[in-house]
């Protein structure tokens, strides 16, 4: 297991921040590399009557906001002694992080919670929770 790595998908919401905090208090007990994903769903920007050259800047502008946000999250872990690397993948999200987590190459998968302070439950956001119920992999739940 100490050559597979973790996978940990991160998208520019609150939770994301709450789940590197979360790596951040375990790190004395995470032996494996980490690997940061941000997954990018160009299918959003495709929009009927906007110009193909529009379609494409939007693109690559989104392409460079991806990039500079998995650095900006690698830099989290850097401030905190830890090394990282990054990925940014094109694709549907859940389906894009389930078949990068069942590859073979990661031996688990960390997946954020909202906690819902006033019910004292677990609610897990749409993508979360498809990621949960078909990744073949180990799931870690922070």
């Amino acid at each position: 297991m100490t050559d597979r790595k973790v996978l940990v998908p991160l998208d520019n919401e609150p939770l994301s921040v709450q789940t590197i905090k979360s790596l951040i208090a375990l790190k004395k007990n995470l032996t494996a590399p980490l690997t940061l994903l941000h997954v990018l769903d160009m299918n959003r920007f495709s929009c009927r009557g906007l110009a193909e050259k529009g379609i494409k800047e939007i693109k690559e502008h989104a392409r460079s906001e991806a990039t500079k946000f998995i650095a900006e999250q690698q830099g989290r872990f850097a401030a905190a002694g830890m090394e990282v690397t990054t990925l940014v993948k094109v694709g549907s999200a859940r389906e894009t992080i389930c078949e990068l987590a069942d590859s073979g190459e990661y031996a688990l998968l960390v997946v954020g919670k909202h906690v819902d302070s006033d019910m004292r439950r677990l609610v897990f956001g749409p993508i979360s929770n498809y990621i949960i119920h078909h990744a073949k992999c180990p799931v870690l739940i922070v």
